[in-house]
């Protein structure tokens, strides 16, 4: 392995969000004892082959306008996501964005209008919701639900159904992997949901940013693979933002095969500006693409260490907690709820008590209440430390 994943990077003072800025969050934390597992980002440095890539660059000493559409970057976007996931992308699909939610926002303004409809699968990530009432557009909420016996999420398809049947709503956000609960979703899954996208005549962005991160036993399959008629229908991101640590670079792609949206959304894109990416941006991309394959299953191997001490030691030692056992992606969904505490004391239990900044479940939505997303791309001594706060709050 080309990469310690066991090496500890002290990131404080470094204007980092997740430890440096958690107080802005949780007011009153202390710096000396709080564990941040908040922020979606890795506590890892990125691939040595990205690092030299952007030290060359910068070394060069000039930083002038440059264009993110090439064949360079079509080509390593193309050699990856056929590499990783089985899907043959064309050159003409590929429109490069500045970072998945600034592109979904242009996807909302270019292909509805004010007061249009657009579903979300809740718990889920919330910066969709925000992103669709920003735009004065309208939240249409299909809730996930709990299997308990299982211990998975499921789709609510009759309700789902029942919402696209809304002549007002016009596109559908699928998360897959699921954030925050985890979940990769089965080709049943999304074969049904492209059927009754097709039926009700809905768009679907497809939030793929996760689909590398998939866990042992799993599977991703991208939605524009299943068939034409639904690759017609959906527009899908990628980026190496998750994979290797990239975020703060903000460098994504959206796959778009229909001509008609890609030409929409391209125009909307001219609009806001936001046609071209970083200058540095394209070139970690493309070398995080062309040279990141053993940087990743190095660092699924360490995800999956983390995840199978924290369900041994939640077992041992956290009565009444459970942990949503994750398909995909390095974020954990904790279940508090049979501790017998309200929502309210759950999140002063974690962020008052064991100061552990995480992202409180409530923020997922309503059917958050009770739980919380803990981050675990972080060195095993951070999430043992986290681990034994908890239990001695609990």
């Amino acid at each position: 392995m080309s990469y310690n994943f066991d090496e500890y990077i002290d990131r404080t003072g470094t204007n980092c969000a997740k430890w440096d800025h958690y107080a802005e969050q949780f007011p009153g934390m202390d710096a000396q004892d709080c564990i941040p597992m908040w922020v979606a980002d890795t506590d890892f440095r990125a691939p040595k082959e990205v690092i030299e890539a952007l030290v060359a660059k910068a070394q060069y000493g000039i930083y002038g306008y440059s264009r993110a559409k090439t064949k360079s970057f079509d080509e390593a976007v193309i050699n990856w996501v056929e590499k990783r996931h089985g899907w043959k992308l064309l050159p003409e699909w590929i429109v490069p964005t500045g970072g998945v939610v600034p592109a979904i926002t242009c996807a909302i303004q270019a292909l509805t209008k004010e007061e249009d409809g657009i579903v979300i699968q809740p718990p889920v990530y919330y910066p969709f919701k925000d992103t669709i009432t920003n735009n004065n557009r309208k939240v249409i909420e299909n809730p996930l639900r709990l299997n308990e016996e299982e211990g998975q999420y499921e789709i609510d398809f009759a309700d789902l159904e029942e919402k696209l049947k809304d002549s007002q709503v016009k596109i559908f956000i699928l998360c897959n992997p699921h954030n925050p609960v985890g979940r990769v979703w089965e080709e049943k899954d999304l074969r049904k949901i492209g059927e009754l996208c097709l039926k009700y005549n809905v768009l679907i962005f497809a939030d793929e940013i996760h689909g590398d991160l998939i866990l042992p036993g799993y599977k991703h399959i991208p939605m524009g693979l299943l068939n034409k008629e639904i690759r017609d229908i959906t527009i899908t991101s990628y980026s190496p933002s998750k994979t290797f640590n990239l975020a703060g670079l903000q460098a994504s792609a959206m796959v778009i095969p229909n001509e008609k949206l890609r030409l929409e959304y391209q125009k909307r894109l001219r609009i806001n500006r936001m046609t071209e990416l970083n200058y540095f941006a394209t070139t970690a991309l493309e070398a995080a693409y062309n040279h990141g394959e053993e940087y990743l299953e190095g660092f699924l191997e360490y995800i999956s260490g983390n995840i199978a001490y924290a369900i041994d030691f939640v077992d041992k030692h956290l009565p009444g907690v459970r942990i949503i056992k994750p398909q995909g992606t390095y974020l954990v969904w904790f279940d508090f709820r049979g501790t017998g505490l309200t929502p309210d004391e759950i999140d002063s239990l974690i962020i008052e008590k064991a100061k552990v900044a995480v992202d409180l479940g409530r923020w997922f939505g309503k059917e958050g209440a009770g739980f919380a997303r803990f981050n675990f791309a972080c060195h095993r001594s951070t999430l043992v430390k986290a681990l034994n706060q908890l239990k001695a709050a609990l």
